[in-house]
C-alpha cells in the first residue's frame, strides 16, 4: 500500500512538473501556447476520445507520516464515491454529500496501450486517476494538506 501511494505521489509529482513546463511555453509573439490553467478548451472534434465513463470508488485509504489507514469517506463523500469522467469536455463531475455538484479540470491525460493517466488540481489539492480502457478497475490518488487518500473502485462507459 505505501508502495503504490509513493508510485502515485511521483507520477503526479513529474505530470505536474510536466504541465508546469507546458504552460510556461511561449510562441514569439510571447502568448502562452500551452494550456490555460484555469479552464483547459474542449479537445476537437476530430481526436478519438474514449467516450465519458462513470467511476465508483469503493475503497479508501488514506496515508499520513504516521501510516495508513481505511477510510469511510473519499475527502467529504461518503463511500461509495462517484465521478463522471468526460474527456471531451475535460472535467471530473461528482456530488459532494450535501447534494452540491463539483466539477474539476482534467490538465493533462497520458495513455500507454490501454492505460490512461488523467491528472489535475483543485483547491490546492492535486491528484491523479489510472484507469483502463479495457478492464473496469481504477485507483484515484489525491495529495492534500500533508495526507495522500488512495482509493481504489471501478469505472464502466456512462449510460
Amino acid at each position: 500500500m505505501l508502495k503504490t501511494a509513493a508510485t502515485a505521489l511521483c507520477l503526479l509529482l513529474g505530470l505536474a512538473a510536466a504541465q508546469a513546463q507546458e504552460t510556461q511555453a511561449l510562441d514569439s509573439s510571447g502568448a502562452s501556447t500551452g494550456p490555460s490553467a484555469a479552464v483547459p478548451p474542449p479537445a476537437p472534434a476530430g481526436d478519438a476520445l474514449p467516450a465519458p465513463v462513470a467511476c465508483t470508488f469503493e475503497k479508501v485509504f488514506v496515508c499520513t507520516p504516521a501510516g495508513c489507514n481505511p477510510s469511510p469517506e473519499l475527502g467529504t463523500i461518503d463511500l461509495p464515491a462517484h465521478f463522471l469522467i468526460h474527456f471531451g469536455e475535460q472535467i471530473i463531475a461528482s456530488v459532494s454529500d450535501d447534494k452540491v455538484p463539483h466539477i474539476s479540470s482534467i490538465q493533462s491525460v497520458i495513455g500507454d496501450g490501454d492505460t490512461l493517466i488523467l491528472d489535475g488540481n483543485d483547491n490546492m489539492a492535486a491528484w491523479a486517476i489510472q484507469l483502463s480502457l479495457d478492464k473496469p478497475e481504477a485507483t484515484l490518488t489525491t495529495l492534500a494538506g500533508g495526507k495522500v487518500l488512495t482509493s481504489f473502485g471501478t469505472c464502466a462507459p456512462a449510460k
